[in-house]
This record gives structure tokens, sequence and C-alpha cells, in this order.
């Protein structure tokens, strides 16, 4: 028995469309957010209204741990949107030696004055102290939208890398690039095989002939026919009688017509015999001036 080679087998090749389908998907959102993240002022892109950071530092913990990665809800620095206490931000701020950094800590009291607005903001963790640095509005980016993946933001941070871009964006294409041009040159050869044994097998073969058909086939045509007939002589005696009904019909008329005159005939025959008798009997009848006698 010859054994079946496992690409021809429909479901592994539908699995292996799936799976390559999905890497491709996620090499290029993480290629997007990589080529995004270099062309960013603070390394932030910002997708549709929504950033993609991971996580640093345990600063935060519980609410969200260092390698996760977070969602925020990004806004303009303009001070128009009114953060309040207890929100979670994303904003701007410098290290010792004067670089910038994006921080994501939680607001705990706000400072306002006469043309001045700023907040006060500290880690979750218990033991993380109170920023020294106030956050005006102007350094803001948005608000934590409360979604985490836990240990994603390890992996972004990784793809940023050189390593990580070949690992995951380079590498990962290329396979599927080869694994469709091989499946494009298989079928194709696949595809040359089907068309040779045809021919061969065309080549070989002794025609039937045009109007055979197998028995069943002929018990099915006689049945056929004989339905056929059937519901021709159901309509033909339909039609007969119609007919007949029609010219029973038309006899009926006839005789009431027929019917009809006789009884006139007779009428009128009695009506001059009865005006006959009746001229008859004022014949008859003797005047009566000529039985008058003068005296």
């Amino acid at each position: 028995m010859k054994k079946k080679n496992i690409l021809d087998n429909k479901r592994f090749n539908t699995i292996i469309n799936i799976v390559s389908t999905v890497i491709l998907i996620v090499s290029i959102i993480i290629c997007v957010n990589v080529v995004l993240s270099a062309k960013a002022d603070i390394g932030v892109p910002n997708f549709g209204g929504y950033s993609f950071m991971s996580v640093k530092s345990n600063s935060m913990n519980p609410t969200f741990y260092k390698g996760d990665l977070i969602i925020v809800k990004r806004y303009k620095n303009d001070g128009t949107h009114e953060y309040k206490v207890g929100d979670v931000i994303s904003f701007v701020a410098k290290n010792n030696t004067g670089d910038h950094y994006v921080n994501t800590h939680r607001i705990n009291d706000i400072i306002e004055g006469a043309d001045y607005r700023a907040y006060v903001t500290k880690g979750d963790h218990p033991k993380a102290p109170i920023d020294e640095s106030h956050v005006p509005a102007s350094n803001i980016l948005g608000v934590y939208t409360g979604v985490r993946v836990a240990k994603l933001g390890n992996v972004l941070d990784f793809a940023q890398t050189p390593k990580g871009v070949v690992l995951m964006i380079v590498l990962p294409a290329a396979l599927i690039v080869i694994w469709q041009l091989f499946s494009y040159l298989r079928s194709l050869a696949v595809g040359k095989q089907v068309v040779n044994t045809t021919a061969t097998a065309t080549a070989t073969s002794f025609p039937m002939p045009q109007q055979y058909y197998p028995p069943a086939a002929e018990s099915e045509k006689e049945a056929i026919i004989q339905e056929y007939l059937r519901q021709q002589r159901a309509e033909e005696a339909k039609k007969q009688q119609i007919i007949e009904e029609y010219l029973a019909k038309q006899k009926e008329l006839e005789e009431a017509e027929k019917a009809k005159a006789e009884e006139e005939k007779i009428k009128a025959i009695i009506a001059e015999f009865l005006a006959q008798q009746k001229a008859a009997e004022q014949a008859e009848k003797p005047d009566s001036t000529d039985g008058d006698t003068n005296i």
C-alpha cells in the first residue's frame, strides 16, 4: 500500500496556512510598532488614539508588573482634558542625567494656582515614594485603560533590538515566503503530473458507445416514457369529457327550445279552434226580430 504524503493532507495544509497567516500578521504589527516607535519623539507611537507601552519597573505593583504590556488612552497635552485624583497617567519625565523617558504612575494630588495646574504622582507599590517632580498637563500623554497583557512588553522590547528584528520580523517573513514558493512550485508539478496521467489514460482507453445506457438507466427511461404517456391520456380524457359535457348541454338547450316551440304551436291551434267554435255558435243563433208578429 502506497504511503500517503503528509503534504497532500488538506487538514495539514489548512493548519500551515492559518499559522503562517497569524505569524505574518503578528510580524507586520511588530514591524509597524518598531518603525513608529523609532519615528515618535519619545518612542511612544499613537495607534488611533491608543498607545501600547511596556512596563520597565515594578513601581506600580500590583496594578501591573515589569515586562507587562499596557494600553494607554491618549489625550491632547493642551490642558483640555481634566485628570482627577486616582487616574493612572503616562507622562514624560526626566531622569537624573536629564534624559526624557515615559513614566506611568497614579495621581496622588492636584496642585492648582491662578495660571498653574500640576499633578503629584506616586507608584502603587507600598514602598514607592511620591515623585519629586510635579507633572504639568502638557507632559501627560494619556490615561491607563486598565488593559494589560502579562510579559508581552518584554516581547516588544526585544523586537526593537537588532536581534529581535531578525528573529521576529525578518526570519518569519522569509520562512513564509519560502513556504509559499514551495507550495506554488509543488502545485505546478502536481498539476503537470495529473495532466500527463489523464492524457495517457485517454489515449489507452476505449471510447464508450455514445447511446449506451446501463440496465438501470433503460428501466428509468421506460418509466419516464410511460408516465409521460399516462399524463397525455389523462389530458385527452379530460378534454373529451369537457367536449361531451358541452354537447350534452347544447342538446338540452335544443330540446328545451323544441318543447317550447311545440307548446306555442299547440296553444295557437287551440286558440284558433276556440275562435272557430265561437264564430259557429254565433252563426247558428236565431235573430230575435224574426219572431215578432204585428197585430
